[in-house]
């Protein structure tokens, strides 16, 4: 983390420091102690990060209040039939205005996020459960099997059962 003058920002010193001591005196709670320090720790150096990094990124958008409810609602349901205008709507923008916002801040298209993520899910659901491809299209938002099946191969490079069978043996899968 950079700082000023050839020394870390404040908030940095004292943290690392409450940790050490936490850490090397090792008191009763400090475990919880140490864990709550930690999430401070990390959040600051997220938001550093957010604030000052120039390339796109859903990072970067949590940033931007508009953009950071369409992830939050995309995210808590990527079975929702997700359109352009509704995304845009959620957003409170126009449907330009939020499609060159949301590429010039994530550096995709919305739609093409959208999909990334369900596919991303998907391949979550068939690598550690049981639930068949029909059952896992209609958790991530698919109306069939087929469409399902369809933007998978175009997105990982093999159908959803060979890319099941390939992680279920610990083999490399697809191309992403």
């Amino acid at each position: 983390m950079p700082g000023s003058r050839g020394s870390s920002p404040p908030w940095l010193s004292g943290l690392t420091g409450a940790l050490t001591a936490e850490a090397t005196e090792a008191g009763p709670g400090s475990d919880v102690v140490m864990a709550r320090l930690s999430d401070a720790l990390v959040t600051r150096a997220l938001r550093h990060h957010a604030e000052t990094a120039g390339e796109p990124g859903w990072l970067r958008a949590l940033g931007d209040p508009a953009l950071a409810a369409v992830l939050t609602a995309v995210h808590a349901d990527l079975a929702a039939p997700w359109t352009l205008p509704s995304l845009a709507r959620l957003a409170g923008l126009s449907r330009a205005a939020f499609a060159a916002r949301f590429s010039a801040t994530i550096g995709q298209p919305p739609m093409q996020y959208v999909h990334g993520c369900r596919i991303r899910r998907a391949m979550t659901l068939l690598g550690g459960g049981n639930a068949t491809a029909a059952v896992v299209a209609s958790r991530v938002g698919y109306g069939s099997e087929s469409a399902f099946s369809a933007a998978f191969v175009r997105y990982a490079g093999v159908p959803p059962g060979e890319y099941r069978r390939r992680a279920r043996s610990g083999r490399e899968v697809g191309r992403w």
